[in-house]
């Protein structure tokens, strides 16, 4: 398994790479299909989710080449299955390691890489002649960003938005890249109560605020990370200017490390989840993560507390998109079943969580036929229709790409 470690943190940085959240036809499954299995001739080991454009085809990144000796690719996958590798990444200058992609109004694909370029990564552009041009070479503290995990998100200006390591004072930024290349710090995290590396997209409401969560930091003397606090969400102002919306607490009754992308409902209530706190049950007896609600007065409402084992899933690792009904849905890494994935934890879940914080258990992986340990989010068509990645199992022991269909 491909691990990434953030210089100084205990925590493993998982590439969160989620769209932008848009209301679709309410989806209860019914079935569930693999799209495709990876071979490993043609990548392996599918980290974040997925992006579809207007005719149905998906497309995706590898983040690493363990299989095939190289440094990550672009794949797409047409809706009969097919599989196109776009684009194989060439390490140095060119970008290593790509972790989330959105697609333009021209049909380009950009994205970020967490490796190449002088050590701190790239920013791509990669355009329907199968051409990659590197956009943006990340220079690191103290003036630039690096390490960048999540997806980039565009605003209606056609300017985009991620967040990253690095930054002013070392312990992460929001950045902005102009069409034309220009890139530049809208904010630099201080640590401590103003929150550590935010390892997760950002979403942007309709006056042009953005919402993000950092995954340790705000309030101290609470969980066990080597910073100091579990995490926080915040709003950024266009302008940079900073509101801090809530500071997780953590186990046994609030979550901690939230590592995904919040969503938004017309209320402006915030919908996320965190991969650890809440009840412990999970590899080693940790905690399991929490789906929770964030009220715009601040006040935090934990619709589930993850169990694990075989009647749920544990440790969400992304976020969370929602249909029309409000029904929120989502991916756990374990949990699900006691199959040989993750020491005996199970292999993870897709769930359905209600409005009233009902849980449904849509589907439990199970390796071999049908991938494991999901490490992206979901993403769905018009018609409700989920798809995901799962990181590794499947036919050939490599990931798939899964369809869940109402």
């Amino acid at each position: 398994m491909i691990q990434i470690w953030r210089i100084g943190s205990r925590n493993l940085v998982r590439a969160l790479a989620l769209a932008l959240f848009v209301p679709v036809a309410a989806a209860h499954a019914s079935s569930f299909k693999v799209l495709h299995s990876f071979t490993g001739n043609d990548g392996c080991y599918p980290w974040g989710s997925a992006i579809l454009d207007g005719a149905g085809n998906l497309y995706g990144t590898i983040a690493g080449g363990i299989c095939t000796d190289g440094d990550g690719t672009v794949f797409k996958i047409a809706p009969d299955g097919t599989e196109t590798m776009l684009h194989a990444f060439p390490g140095g200058s060119g970008g290593a390691i790509p972790l989330g992609l959105v697609m333009d109004k021209k049909v380009n694909l950009w994205g970020t890489t967490l490796q190449g370029g002088i050590g701190g990564g790239v920013i791509f552009k990669f355009n329907s002649r199968d051409k990659e041009k590197v956009i943006h070479t990340f220079e690191g503290s103290p003036n630039d960003g690096c390490d960048a995990v999540g997806a980039m998100v565009i605003d209606g200006g056609g300017d985009f938005y991620d967040t990253a390591s690095c930054g002013k004072y070392g312990y992460g930024a929001v950045f902005t890249l102009a069409p034309d290349g220009s890139e530049s710090l809208l904010y630099s995290f201080k640590g401590g109560r103003d929150g550590f590396y935010p390892t997760a997209g950002l979403i942007i409401d309709a006056q042009g605020n953005f919402y993000g969560t950092t995954d340790s930091g705000g309030e101290t003397g609470v969980c066990s990370d080597d910073f100091g606090g579990c995490g926080t969400i915040f709003k950024l102002a266009p302008s940079g200017t900073k509101t801090p919306l809530y500071k997780f607490k953590g186990p046994p009754n609030d979550g901690e490390l939230p590592q995904g992308n919040l969503t938004m409902d017309t209320a402006g209530n915030l919908y996320g989840a965190t991969n650890r706190g809440g009840v412990a049950g999970c590899v080693g007896d940790e905690s399991c993560g929490i789906v929770f609600k964030l009220a715009p007065d601040g006040t935090e409402t934990v619709l589930h507390f993850f169990k694990g084992g075989k009647s749920d899933g544990g440790n969400p690792p992304a976020g969370l998109i929602a249909d029309s009904a409000g029904n929120l849905y989502g991916t756990t890494e374990i949990g699900g079943g006691r199959e040989s994935c993750n020491f005996g934890a199970g292999c993870g879940t897709v769930f359905e969580i209600a409005p009233d914080g009902t849980e449904t258990i849509l589907h439990k992986f199970k390796e071999a036929t049908d991938g494991a340990t999901p490490m992206g989010g979901l993403i769905a068509d018009a018609a409700g229709n989920l798809y995901g990645t799962a990181y590794y199992g499947g036919q050939y022991g490599y990931g798939t790409v899964f369809e869940i269909t109402p």
